[in-house]
Parts: structure tokens; sequence; C-alpha cells
């Protein structure tokens, strides 16, 4: 499992659905926040080449809780 603050780049695959902080290339746009689900490939930036996303906190996606229908 992929540990707090662990780095990906765009097309890797998500081993961890969490939120992670997404960090572009200088002067596109500003750190921020998103959630990414686990099995899902982390996304390229419609803006900037080098996307960075760094897990900030691990959190379950509801769809995999057996307590959801």
């Amino acid at each position: 499992m992929p540990e707090i603050r662990d780095e990906f780049k765009p097309g890797s695959i998500v081993r961890a659905s969490g939120i992670y902080r997404v960090t572009h290339d200088n002067g596109h746009a500003k750190p921020h926040d998103v959630t990414c689900i686990a099995g899902r490939k982390f996304p390229t930036c419609k803006g900037c080449e080098h996307p960075r996303f760094k897990l900030l906190k691990r959190a379950q996606h509801v769809g995999d809780n057996t307590s959801f229908a």
C-alpha cells in the first residue's frame, strides 16, 4: 500500500482511494486536493504536463464498503 506523502504520476494506477494533493507545473495552478479512487489511473492535466499526486489521507470509497448498497 502507498504511504502518506508518496508521489505519483499521471497514468499510474491508484492503489489506495483517498485524498491527494496535486502539484502542477510552475505558473499553471496552485496546489489543491482531489479524491482519487483505487483501481483507476491518475489523470493527466489539461493545462500542464507534469502534475504530481501525493497521498494525504486514505479513505475507503463508499462503493467498497459493505454497509452501503
